[in-house]
């Protein structure tokens, strides 16, 4: 790989990060799904466009994110070393995971009980009650850190991984495999399902831990200089006649509108069978979509774009508590749950983007943000 910056990737990070602010957003407003806050649930026919969007959202883009990560930490830890890479890091993940855990957290809740729920206890009465803290979205630091370590062990041994550039029939068959071993799992763990003190969703996780294995791979065989327009489009297609067909049939056939999403989340059900291999076919042709489009279209930047994708880590970590206090502003506004997504959705991105760009402007926060 050369040191040329790869701007297509910074403006990846700001598309998957607006998107994770929305995501929560849309959840709050009646998508299907767990948040600190939820005003409504969506009946039909609104409940279908939002269960799409959380769903295809929730197919890839932290997986994504993994996979940007794996990939850029291969590079860092050869130009530092591991002393220096490992306190970096430590301090780059680990100081905004401690702050949301004992401050952001308890914030974003105390917010959705006082202001929203009306309960009474104060901010400091909620604190010292012991059920304030929590890692929240920051569950994705955690898995991090400690996917990091885990490769730092491997990286002791010899093993060196060679692989050329997958085709479409290896991408697709690792797809479906992942989307089994999902299906394993969720016969015990249903989606929805955490481990309440790290909030991790393991549900969720094979797709977590293939796609950062592939992203430390990708860098030591060159595999982004395989993306191209065609190939991005080509997959980007796929991935929307999968959303947009797939989807409808799968839940649809499914009976989920008399049945309902249970049956989908989990157990030994085909429901949960033809929903985990759905995700998987979705995630895996969103990345590579993606990937290859944006490096064909957008890989160039604007300063104020620069801005944003600096400021994309600071949006990930305060975006809880930004968002909350968004919605206790407009509580009385007395309008569907899913027009008031739609109508605060702008306003959700420009508060969580511009508070993490003065934020990031502190010196005592310049350098972790």
């Amino acid at each position: 790989m050369t040191g040329k910056r790869l701007y297509y990737i910074d403006n990846l990070r700001i598309f998957l990060i607006s998107l994770v602010v929305l995501h929560h957003f849309a959840i709050t407003y009646g998508a299907p799904g767990g948040w600190y806050y939820n005003e409504a649930e969506a009946g039909l026919p609104e409940i279908i466009p939002l269960s799409m969007f959380v769903a295809s959202n929730q197919a890839f883009f932290m997986g994504m994110f993994f996979f940007i990560s794996a990939f850029f930490m291969v590079p860092s830890l050869q130009r530092k070393g591991t002393g220096r890479f490992v306190s970096d890091r430590l301090i780059r993940l680990g100081v905004p995971t401690v702050l949301f855990f004992f401050i952001l957290n308890p914030l974003t809740n105390f917010i959705a009980n006082h202001y929203i729920r009306k309960q009474e206890p104060g901010l400091l009465e909620h604190i010292l009650s012991g059920r304030a803290f929590g890692f929240g979205p920051m569950w994705f630091v955690e898995a991090l850190l400690i996917f990091t370590a885990v490769y730092l062990i491997i990286r002791m041994t010899p093993l060196k991984i060679r692989l050329p550039f997958p085709g479409t029939k290896k991408i697709i068959v690792t797809a479906l495999l992942t989307g089994i071993a999902q299906f394993i799992i969720r016969i015990w763990l249903p989606v929805g399902w955490s481990w309440s003190f790290t909030n991790f969703q393991f549900p969720f996780f094979v797709q977590y831990i293939v796609l950062f294995a592939f992203g430390t791979i990708a860098w030591q065989n060159n595999w982004l200089e395989h993306f191209n327009r065609k190939m991005g489009m080509q997959w980007f297609l796929f991935a929307q006649a999968l959303i947009f067909i797939g989807f409808p049939a799968v839940f649809i056939g499914g009976k989920a509108i008399s049945s309902g999403l249970d049956p989908f989340m989990g157990g030994l059900t085909y429901q949960s069978f033809s929903y985990a291999l759905w995700e998987q076919l979705v995630g895996f042709s969103l990345i590579m979509g993606l990937l290859g489009i944006f490096k064909d279209r957008l890989n160039a930047q604007t300063k104020f774009a620069r801005h944003l994708s600096e400021s994309a880590y600071g949006v990930f970590v305060f975006h809880a508590p930004l968002i909350v206090a968004l919605s206790a502003v407009f509580l009385p506004l007395s309008i569907p749950p899913y027009l008031k997504f739609l109508v605060l959705a702008p306003l959700a991105l420009l508060l969580t983007f511009l508070t993490a760009w003065l934020i990031k402007q502190l010196p005592v926060f310049k350098k972790i943000f």
